[in-house]
């Protein structure tokens, strides 16, 4: 009997000791967190209308381009909801670009994707009649 219990003993001992060296690990370099974070996605990032809505104006269905233009609108509102942004306009108008003589002329220009008016210091953004800054297409 008391051979089974130092047995017993000593195999629980090993097993002990064993789970007490894995464990112990050696302290691990500090890594320093990211300087700032990462900014979140931005569909109208290099478009304001990144769904392309033109390809479906001669679409057999006539309404797949308001669907379209819906969606797009629908969709670039929410990601502005979401992240505390000011929305978009839901209606995109054509403007002459930047530079052109009908931009000088007018004083309204499409500059990536959004209607901007010029001002004697520089350029200011467009607000829709609708809500939100205005989308154009031309620029």
């Amino acid at each position: 009997m008391r051979r089974w219990l130092l047995l017993i003993l000593l195999t629980q001992m090993a097993v002990a000791s064993a789970q007490t060296v894995h464990s112990y690990r050696p302290p691990q370099k500090y890594k320093a967190p990211p300087q700032r974070p990462l900014q979140p996605y931005n569909a109208m990032a290099k478009d304001t209308t990144p769904f392309n809505c033109e390809q479906y104006r001669l679409h057999p269905h006539p309404g797949m381009q308001p669907f379209c233009e819906n969606t797009e609108s629908r969709t670039l509102q929410d990601e502005a909801r979401r992240q505390g942004r000011p929305g978009p306009s839901s209606d995109v108008i054509d403007l002459p670009a930047m530079g052109s003589a009908a931009a000088i002329r007018t004083g309204l220009a499409c500059i990536g994707g959004q209607a901007m008016r010029k001002l004697a210091n520089g350029w200011e953004q467009v607000s829709s009649p609708n809500g939100g800054w205005q989308r154009c297409r031309g620029g």
